[in-house]
């Protein structure tokens, strides 16, 4: 499940650089002519208005008709020459742009600088703006009220039509002369503009419309609605869409695997219930999920290998419990019947036969079931391999008495294996114990170590294996049709567990032909296990 959260937080982490990245450039590439082209409507009569005031005086003054007119700009004005341009980091391409008479702009936090150049010289005009509430914006066009309004109070009062028409090819924006009683005049704000004040509305619409009272005459100086294209207005939301946007489609490409994963678990789970238990679920390998479907295969597979094994355990268990069973079965109505005491004797004994063939039975039957389970936590010790085979005939030295049983050394006689003794010594025992019922007169054990593979050899002189039974005679109660059968004992499961120990130990047995005639079972392993 940490895989989940952490592909998540991956996810969000990348969006939210992607637009943080977007926001330093996006602004810049997607914006600026349109920034531009806002900047030259709103400002470029601002600069022809103080042009024009330069225009009237030589060169050489122009210096302190700038101070002059300084303090009504409330942000800035000032005059550069082109020795500045390089101490203000303005670039060659801007640079290329004032020479051909065009507007510059550079944003630096809360202000920005405007440049332009002034007529056909040498010299470039800076004017600054800054923050943008209503004083604020008063404050910037404080120099642009004045310019203005000087216009007028230059000129004679019949001559302000034709100023208003003037200024109205300057700026590209609506211009109106209107009376002090005109109901077009905010009427909340009438006393400010009667006061003199020049005020500003509609910035909370970005709409800004300006107002000034033309000297002490009766005549108001109105220009706007002044509008924001939209664009800049709803940037702001633009960016907001955008930002959530790609974290829907983010959290799209994130979930929609997942859930059709999910879905996927679902259908698995729910077959898997109705007892399809060759169910799987199946995803790709670089699912988030992959962990949790493989968990649940491998638990699918434990319990049909449990389920099947248990359904052919109990089957053949079954089926082997019938001949005993009929066997004790006869026995006792023949006791039933008058017999001698050497009948009696005999049916005694084969009840006794058929009891312990019943507890060997289910004995095995017992052992079987619990190597067929998960694999236990081997015990694993590092043994010298011939020394550990001659401790396993000691132990069964009792049971072996019938036949000849040798030793072969190994080329090495040091030679040392890892194994776990318990498990793989009855591994071992089952062999030989199979072998001793069928030999006749000889076995031969011998161990070996080549290539970091461990090998244990048990042969004898019996009738053999044929090759047609070889893969089937390590399934639980495999029997041959020939020499191999009831009659010699076992009821087996014997190899079936061997076979179980030895994969415990990531090894393999097989049987083979045996030099000596009969059966040959070669045990392999790994030296070290993993």
């Amino acid at each position: 499940m940490g895989r989940l959260y952490i592909t998540l937080y991956g996810v969000l982490f990348i969006t939210c650089g992607l637009f943080i990245a977007g926001l330093v450039w996006l602004p810049d590439v997607a914006l600026r002519g349109t920034v531009q082209r806002y900047y030259e409507r709103a400002l470029i009569g601002a600069y022809d208005l103080v042009e024009a005031r330069l225009e009237a005086y030589p060169q050489a003054q122009w210096d302190e008709v700038i101070d002059k007119l300084a303090p009504h700009f409330h942000y800035g004005l000032a005059l550069y020459g082109p020795e500045d341009l390089d101490g203000l980091a303005i670039a060659g391409p801007e640079q290329l742009r004032l020479k051909q008479d065009r507007l510059i702009f550079q944003d630096e936090g809360e202000q920005t600088r405007f440049f332009k150049r002034v007529l056909d010289t040498d010299r470039y005009l800076m004017m600054v703006l800054g923050p943008n509430p209503e004083q604020e914006e008063v404050d910037q066009v404080k120099g642009i009220i004045y310019l203005i309004e000087s216009r007028f109070l230059d000129s004679d009062r019949a001559d302000w039509p034709d100023v208003l028409t003037d200024l109205g090819q300057l700026f590209d924006m609506p211009l109106a002369l209107l009376s002090l009683d005109d109901t077009a005049l905010p009427t909340e704000r009438l006393a400010d503009i009667k006061a003199g004040k020049a005020i500003v509305l509609g910035l909370e619409n970005q709409e800004e419309t300006y107002f000034k009272r033309l000297g002490e005459s009766d005549q108001v100086f109105r220009a706007g609605p002044f509008e924001v294209p939209p664009i800049l207005r709803y940037f702001n939301f633009f960016l907001l869409v955008l930002l959530a946007l790609l974290i829907a489609l983010a959290v799209y490409v994130w979930v929609r695997p997942v859930w059709r994963d999910l879905n996927q678990f679902d259908r698995g789970v729910r077959h898997f219930g109705t007892g399809d238990l060759d169910t799987r679920l199946l995803v790709n390998k670089r699912s988030a999920l992959r962990p949790l479907a493989d968990t649940f295969n491998a638990m699918a597979e434990r319990m049909q290998r449990l389920i099947h094994s248990h359904k052919e355990l109990t089957g053949a268990v079954s089926h082997e419990l019938r001949t005993p069973i009929a066997r004790l079965r006869f026995r006792v109505d023949m006791l039933e019947e008058p017999l001698s005491s050497s009948d009696y004797q005999r049916h005694i004994t084969a009840m006794r036969k058929d009891i312990v063939e019943l507890e060997e039975l289910v004995n095995e039957s017992l052992s079987y079931s619990r190597f067929d389970r998960e694999r236990p936590d081997l015990i694993l010790e590092t043994v010298t391999l011939d020394e550990w085979l001659s401790i396993l005939l000691i132990e069964l030295n009792d049971e072996m008495l019938a036949v000849e049983v040798q030793l072969t050394p190994s080329p090495d006689d040091k030679t040392q294996v890892t194994l776990d003794t318990r498990l793989m010594g009855r591994a071992v025992k089952n062999l030989l114990r199979n072998a001793h019922r069928h030999a006749s007169n000889r076995i031969i054990l011998s161990g070996s170590c080549v290539g970091g593979e461990a090998t244990i050899v048990v042969e004898d002189d019996g009738t053999g294996v044929p090759e047609t039974d070889r893969e089937r005679i390590f399934e639980p109660f495999a029997r041959l049709d020939a020499a191999r059968d009831r009659e010699s004992g076992g009821v087996g499961l014997g190899l079936a567990i061997v076979n179980q120990i030895v994969r415990w130990h990531q090894g393999s047995v097989r049987v083979e032909t045996s030099s000596l005639g009969g059966a040959r079972f070669v045990i392999t392993w790994p030296v070290t296990q993993s």
